[in-house]
């Protein structure tokens, strides 16, 4: 295996794995997020200063009960697999057109002129 070969599969290796553990730290923060929002939902309800001698006084929780309804009727919440899925898709579609619309011949050129600087500079020292 060849320097390029090495460098280009370890550079993708390591980016999928940084991209890997980033979506799933991120999904994580949003199950988070939604487990602390119904934790604080249910304390406001039971620190609730109306009905707080009768809880049958309390008034229908209107808010709390359309946000039920809409999550009920909307079973198709995407799982964090379906996420994690489309996110590397779209990653990967940019990439791959990114790199076959890529002139080698000037990544080439470009490598060839940064090499030559490289080594004037270096001489020069």
């Amino acid at each position: 295996m060849g320097f390029f070969t090495g460098f280009a599969s370890g550079f993708a290796f390591t980016t999928s794995v940084l991209f890997i553990t980033v979506q799933v730290h991120r999904s994580t923060r949003i199950e988070q997020r939604k487990a602390i929002r119904a934790q604080v939902d249910q304390i406001d309800w039971l620190t609730s200063s109306i009905g707080a001698y009768d809880r049958r006084n309390l008034p229908a929780d209107v808010p709390r009960r359309r946000r039920e309804e809409v999550e009920a009727q909307n079973p198709s919440v995407p799982t964090m697999k379906e996420i994690l899925k489309q996110t590397w898709n779209t990653e990967l579609e940019v990439l791959t057109r990114k790199a076959y619309e890529t002139r080698w011949e000037d990544v080439r050129n470009a490598a060839t002129e940064g090499w030559k600087a490289a080594a004037r500079v270096i001489k020069r020292e």
